[in-house]
């Protein structure tokens, strides 16, 4: 780098031959007409070394020197003062200033040229070795591990910080293989650019993983060039991070759970609501058809008792299916908050609504057979809800048959009961069977009867929601069989699972 020169004088003569004798000595110079000139020359070139006139007009050269020489950032530029003051008294006054040697006028070429040229590179020298020194002291207490590598890959020097590294051995040393191969590619890269570059590095160090970011570069070192790696810590910034990333994925999880909690929740709302309208259908069309009987003269009116008493059995039928469904309801709400039920049989439930069913459909005289029931983990209305569905399905389908037979049985062991509905209706061909609890979905062998398709989607859902499922098996013309599963009692509350849950098998 070329040396500046800030000459400074008030006569134009004397600028003209300070630049004659050091033209072509390699320097770069700058001129000051005056002292105030002269200082902001200093901010502006921050020169290697001012040569300063002292004789000079408002403010001379001691004046100037005690100005530079407290400005922080130009105080300690070198400074000779060319003078024609040669008394002991001047010079004295120039070292108190600040001054840093002296030349007299009128000046010699060879003498300035010499002196310009020792206290150029003594400061040169000066500053080199601050900066070596800054560079020692950064390096030892650099708060990261620094290593000087040769072209070979050897350590040349490290810090206190790199304490795995030793000088005079290969700089991969202290590292696994697969941590080996990144340094030294990290490495292979900065001496083929020329430039930084950094990797992530981790390895095992007393027997806990550390995690380092690698940074290399290439510093020059005298005639040759180093390598400077920084080797920083950032084990407990990566497991932080990675610990954040795990605590976002929960929380991704736990929102997406939530929104098919709640996604579940409005389905369950929907099955109520389709329940209702689905359950009071054959109660509605019972008390129907008994009073058109009356309205359409069919049966007189003094003869209408048994008929007005069988719809009057409809409409308390659909009294309690309400009282039902809206306790099922709340057994919903309440279910987080309360045990599973420790014991429920499910006889009595299952067997009041056959009397009711055989009131229902009384024309077809349907016999139904119990056999002994185990206890589930489900509450009453819940299995009202099932039954109810299933007994009435059996009924429909098993209507041509004299008499309809409706078999109530148990299968399954006490950790997983099955309670089972065989029936000798028309059945359904085995193939269909994942048709049956579809929404909207009516088999073949349903044509002739009424209704929508939903009451086994209905059951299924509901079933899901509580830890249950159902399935059936069938034979076309040869009856059905549907097998309904149950918590066991006092097992622990199942999460509701209706949106996008697998159909039964």
């Amino acid at each position: 780098m070329t040396p500046k020169i800030l000459i400074v004088d008030d006569e134009p003569l004397n600028l003209t031959t300070l630049e004659a004798f050091l033209a072509g000595e390699g320097y770069e110079l700058h001129f000051a007409a005056n002292g105030y000139d002269a200082c902001a020359k200093a901010q502006i070139e921050q020169p290697d070394l001012i040569l300063l006139d002292v004789m000079m007009p408002e403010l001379d050269g001691f004046a100037v020197t005690r100005r530079i020489r407290a400005d922080p950032v130009i105080g300690r530029i070198p400074i000779i003062l060319i003078t024609a003051l040669d008394d002991d008294r001047s010079r004295l006054e120039g070292l108190h200033a600040g001054a840093d040697d002296f030349l007299s006028k009128p000046c010699r070429r060879e003498e300035i040229r010499a002196r310009v040229r020792t206290v150029a590179s003594l400061n040169r020298f000066r500053i080199i070795a601050e900066q070596r020194a800054r560079f020692e002291r950064l390096f030892a207490l650099a708060p990261g591990g620094i290593v000087l590598v040769d072209p070979q890959g050897t350590v040349v020097a490290a810090n206190a910080r790199a304490e795995v590294h030793r000088t005079g051995r290969p700089v991969v040393a202290p590292f696994d293989k697969a941590a080996a191969e990144i340094v030294r590619a990290t490495l292979s890269e900065a001496w083929r650019a020329g430039e930084s570059t950094a990797h992530e590095v981790r390895h095992l160090h007393g027997g806990a993983e550390r995690i380092f970011h690698v940074r290399a570069v290439i510093v020059p070192d005298g005639g040759t060039h180093l390598a400077m790696l920084a080797f920083d810590d950032i084990t407990a910034e990566v497991h932080a991070r990675e610990a954040l990333q795990k605590v976002n994925a929960e929380l991704d999880e736990l929102v997406r759970a939530r929104t098919r909690q709640l996604e579940e929740s409005n389905g369950m709302l929907l099955s109520y609501a389709n329940f209702v309208s689905h359950d009071l259908r054959s109660p509605l069309t019972v008390v129907k058809g008994y009073l058109s009987l009356v309205e359409e003269g069919v049966v007189p009116l003094a003869e209408a008792a048994p008929v007005v008493s069988q719809a009057y059995q409809g409409t308390i039928m659909m009294q309690e299916l309400i009282q039902n469904m809206l306790q099922l309801a709340q057994d919903e709400h309440d279910r987080t908050r309360q045990p599973a039920p420790v014991a429920v049989d499910p006889a009595p439930v299952i067997r009041r609504l056959a009397l009711r069913m055989r009131d229902l459909f009384s024309r077809h005289e349907p016999h139904f057979e119990f056999a002994p029931l185990p206890p589930v983990g489900v509450s009453a209305v819940l299995i009202e809800r099932v039954f109810y569905n299933l007994l009435a399905n059996a009924l429909k389908y098993s209507a041509q048959q004299r008499p309809p037979r409706i078999e109530i049985g148990a299968a399954g062991s006490a950790d997983a009961p099955v309670i089972f509905v065989r029936d000798n209706g028309v059945g359904f061909d085995a193939r269909d069977t994942d048709k049956l609890f579809r929404e909207f979905t009516r088999l073949p062998t349903a044509s002739g009867t009424d209704g929508f398709g939903l009451g086994l989607s209905l059951v299924a859902r509901l079933l899901r929601a509580h830890g249950g499922r159902i399935w059936a098996e069938s034979v076309a013309g040869a009856g059905a069989t549907f097998f309904v599963q149950f918590p066991p009692p006092a097992a622990s509350p199942v999460e509701p699972r209706l949106a996008g849950a697998a159909e039964p098998s």
